[in-house]
């Protein structure tokens, strides 16, 4: 029997064999959903057969699966995401198993057709879609799609449909609907399968990171289209409705997020309506596009930006988000600064100067490497069709989004990703300074001084863009996402946090970073291991398998609450404890999400991952590791007392990260020397069959 919040089915399409069949969900609920559902899948499908060497992201034996979670649908607020997981071709040096996400209606549209995710293997002979009317699946041919950009490949889908939006209703079998299909879909930068290809939804919700518009394109897959009918069965409605209003009464909705000045338009995922309402635009540009990473896609730092005010400047990032979201190319991995830039003069001996971009993404490292002569005129890398001396204008930003997506002239270096741009430069010890990425070819991205994010993105397989605790930090106030209010004393910060884990470990909390604290209490301590771990299955579970959206979940501290609560741990089993039926504790769902993580784990392993290639570009060594945070002030114990602390010179050690690695795997019960997973962990977590196929490969810790 389907329990509620699910569909009870999941779609496999083999675009080689045309095979269409339904999955019966029950045997992959012990994942959650999203992205753990999707590892599973990959496990089944990919994995256990042996027949290929995991290696290639463009190999039709990869899979690409959108999957949705419970709370898609209900109208739980922060709960429209579609997971999409596979295997990265942007990942670097290896393409790992990874994932992206993106909200919108896709994943309500999912659900109300009846499925719980879409996979997706093999590739097509010539350009398709597949197209989803509740039970009835098709693949259709694309090739009048192909070549389209993302915007019109939906319109032209749209019109397929005959459907008058909001005017005309539609039968389907026995019921009615007024709404054309939701639809995921790919541009220039996807078909000619760049490494920075985004898949888009809408008019710009987009799974941007880790390339899958590529992987599309390998596939030969144009767009999935779907709409529904079906409902969406709920345990408790009741219950639902109350844990809404709990939440609202006790953390009522804030103001919205960014947008392009006064003449810019709200509005927000399906279902959520809450306090980011992060998918704004204005009259003309930015159709419905989450205002983050593209909206800054020109931004120019002072140095580059030739005298361009900002008024102007972000009147062309109107502009450029719209090129970028219909060209199907991700915005952050290839923007030129990112939201702002932060300086860099009191250190005269770091490399970048006089202040370094957020993002030192793939534009800002070509430009970079123009300035100093490595490519360009007189040397072997021509930069055609882009103009240099037009740096900073219109004409510019449009011919590099162009040829980026094309792979024309430069525009095929510039495809493979800035990580194998620089290798193919032969700069690969730009790594170590002016080129920052994350370990996995990944533009590095808010991840220090708030270690625990980046000891994530070490331990996964990309940025995991991972926002909560930085937001929740009363000395930061961002966006008034927990911080503001009454002023907080870092201790009574701290206590919070430590509560609302429900583990109460103060020291998870604690950044110290220099001296013998560093290793008692602070970065490199097991103590910090724990809370890596805690923040890891939490993060697997409730936000990558069940559909919470990073800018709600988690919520530990707020300012707002009389005593600084936030809804987390109370909120996120109410809402599915009423949706599904369940009895679920807080801590059952962090299980749910340490099992999905050993079995992605196991899947590195078999990928070629091994604690020895664990390990932090030079730039998280030295002091400028931590300039670009816009959040610098934590919390430190100096072995006495708490206290708030700029950690903007904090910077690793390699003996503190081989020390903190070793906690680590304990605690997950990995080998110390290997980083495999034991076979006991794996049995106790009920995936035995998972030890067998490591230790068959001498990959068992």
């Amino acid at each position: 029997m389907t329990t509620p919040g699910y569909g009870g089915k999941i779609l496999l399409v083999n675009l080689t064999s045309k095979e269409i069949r339904a999955l019966d969900t029950e045997k992959y609920e012990p994942y959650g959903g999203g992205h753990g559902m999707a590892t599973a899948l990959f496990w089944d499908y990919c994995v256990a057969p042996g027949d290929w060497d995991l290696q290639d992201a463009f190999n039709p034996k990869n899979m690409v699966a959108l999957m949705t979670g419970p709370v898609s649908g209900t109208g739980v607020p922060w709960g429209a995401r579609t997971s999409v997981s596979g295997m990265s071709p942007q990942c670097y040096p290896i393409q790992w198993f990874s994932h992206s996400n993106f909200g919108g209606m896709f994943a309500s549209f999912m659900r109300m057709a009846g499925w719980d995710g879409v996979a997706v293997i093999g590739r097509a002979e010539s350009p398709v879609y597949i197209n989803i009317v509740d039970d009835k699946v098709t693949i259709e041919d694309a090739k009048d799609l192909w070549g389209l950009d993302s915007w019109k490949c939906q319109e032209q889908i749209w019109k397929k449909s005959g459907i008058r939006y909001g005017k005309e209703w539609q039968e389907i079998d026995d019921r009615y609907t007024l709404q054309r299909p939701a639809i995921v879909t790919i541009g220039a930068a996807g078909e000619n399968m760049t490494r920075v290809a985004s898949l888009v939804h809408g008019g710009g919700s987009g799974a941007g990171q880790g390339g899958f518009g590529g992987v599309f394109g390998s596939k030969n897959l144009k767009a999935i289209a779907v709409i529904g009918t079906k409902g969406i069965k709920i345990a408790d409605p009741k219950a639902l409705k109350d844990a809404r209003e709990w939440v609202e009464a006790n953390w009522p909705s804030g103001p919205g997020f960014g947008g392009f000045g006064p003449a810019s338009v709200g509005s927000a995922c399906i279902g959520c309506g809450h306090q980011r309402k992060c998918h704004n635009r204005d009259r003309a540009h930015s159709q419905d596009s989450d205002d983050c990473a593209e909206s800054t896609w020109f931004s120019l730092t002072p140095q580059d930006a030739n005298g361009m005010d900002r008024d102007t400047m972000s009147k062309l990032n109107q502009k450029g988000t719209d090129i970028i979201q219909k060209l199907g190319i991700n915005g952050m991995e290839t923007c030129f600064m990112g939201p702002m830039s932060f300086p860099t003069s009191h250190n005269p001996s770091f490399p970048i100067q006089p202040e370094v971009p957020a993002y030192s993404a793939l534009g800002w490292y070509m430009k970079k490497m123009h300035d100093m002569g490595i490519i360009g005129p007189n040397t072997k890398i021509d930069m055609a069709p882009l103009n240099m001396n037009k740096f900073a204008t219109e004409e510019f930003m449009e011919i590099y989004g162009i040829a980026l997506a094309r792979r024309s002239g430069i525009g095929d270096l510039l495809a493979e990703g800035t990580a194998r741009f620089c290798e193919k430069l032969g700069r690969t010890a730009d790594f170590d300074t002016l080129c920052r990425q994350t370990p996995w070819g990944f533009m590095d991205h808010w991840s220090m001084p708030g270690v625990d994010w980046a000891y994530g993105n070490l331990l996964d397989s990309r940025d995991i863009n991972s926002h909560d605790m930085g937001m929740a930090n009363p000395s930061a106030g961002f966006g008034g996402m927990g911080g503001g209010g009454k002023k907080w004393s870092c201790e009574d910060y701290v206590k919070v946090l430590a509560e609302r884990t429900t583990r109460n470990n103060h020291f998870w909390f604690d950044f110290s970073w220099e001296g013998k604290q560093a290793h008692e209490t602070g970065v490199f301590s097991k103590h910090k291991a724990e809370f890596v771990a805690w923040r890891m299955h939490y993060w697997t579970y409730y936000k990558e398998s069940i559909g919470f959206c990073d800018w709600g979940y988690a919520k530990l501290f707020s300012a707002s609450h009389p005593k600084g609560y936030g809804h987390t741990p109370e909120a996120e089993p109410k809402y599915l404890n009423a949706i599904t039926g369940r009895n679920h504790t807080f801590q059952d769902g962090l299980e749910i999400g340490r099992r999905a993580w050993n079995l992605k784990r196991a899947i590195f392993a078999l990928q070629g991952r091994h604690k020895n290639m664990e390990n932090f570009n030079g730039y998280y060594y030295r002091p400028g590791a931590s300039y670009c945070g816009y959040d610098s002030e934590k919390p430190i114990f100096d072995g006495k007392k708490w206290d708030w602390k700029n950690c903007k010179e904090l910077y690793l050690t390699k003996e503190g990260v081989d020390k903190f690695k070793t906690y680590y795997y304990e605690l997950e019960g990995w080998n110390k020397d290997s980083g495999y997973p034991k076979q006991s962990t794996l049995e106790k977590l009920g995936i035995k069959g998972v030890a067998e196929v490591l230790k068959s490969k001498g990959k068992l810790g």
